[in-house]
């Protein structure tokens, strides 16, 4: 059997996509950031080098930074080395790892915790091994992350999606896979792009009453809401199977987190390939995300502030006359519809200082392009008026433009 079809055939068709990403705008492009991730940061490219204000940042209490941190990550990596250097399951399984996986479990109450890589690879090894094969479901809320939806499709299982925040249709979704083997259900507590909070009692009452397993990722509300930053769960006084979380925003850190009973876990050991094939998380990410939990446990209304001070924020920035989407979180978006109009945005408030990309799809759909403005503990009551005022200005002269209605959505 003969073929048109060549490698150098391949490459072409493969330029040609780029080609017109660039033509019609959707081309990205690595930033490159001269600077650690603080609350101001040095870009370094594209563009003329500056020191720009971070509002793209999910380190939500400043702690990448911290010299707590700092110093935990330079004794570990005097311990252990510069990386692990193999997975768990072989010689990369050491005792750093383990000590913050019981960490975890106690702060989290849990009876136990497995730490992946990323956060990315814990959702993956949840969902994948739970639901393992065709004979089963998943049923995912359609904002879920990425790496829940990667999750499902890897697992094998049927998939279902259901209405945001709506637990009538994530019942009606239940019933229709009512004769699979097992079915996981997974939400997010917060919401990446919208920051705003699943309906988790309602939800959790579902997945009782349909005799399906409850995941909760986590990964925007620990160390943020809940009792001493324990989160959206600890808060609501739910216990679903999985809570599946990261060190790498609030904690100040990376490696994810798989939170459950001890069969759970176990299981995820034995069957989560993302974690099984994966050499283990540098030993200094581990180091400092313990000195993280010491300094939530040394002050554990940090959270509480933070979120009072991104309410103002966020109040401030809808008043003049932006559509924001409504919650409580340190996420918050300004909602301005078309690609060119949150480009646009993200342009002005560069030049005035600020770095805010814009989010455009596929990370959003067509029509809600946003800036996803995060404020974090780092930022200081000069950085928010400086981001009001010059959100104020970039407004008055949309409006004197005719363009203000670039502010509103267009789906």
């Amino acid at each position: 059997m003969t073929t048109a079809r060549t490698r150098d055939g391949i490459r072409a068709g493969i330029a040609a996509e780029l080609d017109r990403l660039e033509q019609t705008g959707h081309r990205r492009r690595r930033p490159a950031i001269d600077s650690g991730n603080d609350r101001t940061i040095v870009l370094a490219q594209p563009g003329p080098r500056r020191r720009l204000i971070n509002w793209a940042s999910n380190d939500y209490l400043g702690y990448t930074q911290h010299r707590k941190l700092r110093n935990a990550a330079a004794r570990a990596l005097r311990s252990y080395g510069a990386g692990a250097g193999s997975a768990r399951l072989l010689s990369g399984g050491l005792r750093c790892h383990r000590r913050l996986e019981q960490r975890l479990a106690g702060w989290l109450g849990c009876e136990d915790v497995l730490i992946t890589t990323s956060g990315f690879q814990g959702n993956l090894a949840t969902i994948a091994s739970l639901a393992a094969s065709r004979h089963d479901a998943v049923v995912l809320d359609r904002l879920c992350h990425a790496s829940l939806y990667d999750g499902a499709r890897l697992s094998g299982a049927r998939l279902q999606r259901f209405a945001h925040n709506d637990p009538a249709d994530c019942a009606r979704k239940l019933a229709r896979v009512a004769d699979a083997r097992r079915v996981v259900v997974a939400v997010e507590s917060v919401y990446s792009m919208d920051g705003d909070e699943a309906p988790l009692s309602a939800i959790e009452r579902v997945c009782r009453d349909h005799g399906a397993l409850l995941v909760v990722d986590e990964a925007h509300a620990l160390g943020v809401l809940g009792p001493g930053g324990r989160g959206c769960c600890a808060e609501a006084g739910i216990r679903p199977d999985v809570v599946t979380a990261t060190c790498s925003k609030a904690l100040g850190s990376q490696g994810g987190i798989v939170a459950a009973d001890r069969v759970l876990i176990d299981y995820c050991v034995n069957r989560g390939r993302s974690f099984i094939f994966s050499t283990a998380a540098a030993p200094a990410t581990a180091g400092a995300a313990v000195a993280a939990l010491d300094l939530l446990r040394d002050d554990p209304e940090q959270g509480r502030r933070l979120i009072a001070e991104a309410t103002a924020l966020r109040a401030a920035i809808a008043a003049q006359g932006w559509e924001v989407v409504p919650g409580r979180s340190p996420i918050i978006p300004v909602v301005v519809g078309a690609e060119s109009a949150a480009c646009a945005l993200a342009a002005a408030l560069r030049e005035r200082g600020h770095f805010a990309p814009a989010i455009r799809p596929p990370t959003v759909p067509p029509g809600t392009c946003r800036l996803r403005l995060t404020l974090t503990s780092a930022h200081t009551r000069s950085d928010r008026q400086r981001l009001l005022r010059d959100l104020a200005a970039i407004r008055a002269r949309l409006v004197e433009s005719g363009s203000a209605g670039d502010g509103a959505r267009d789906d």
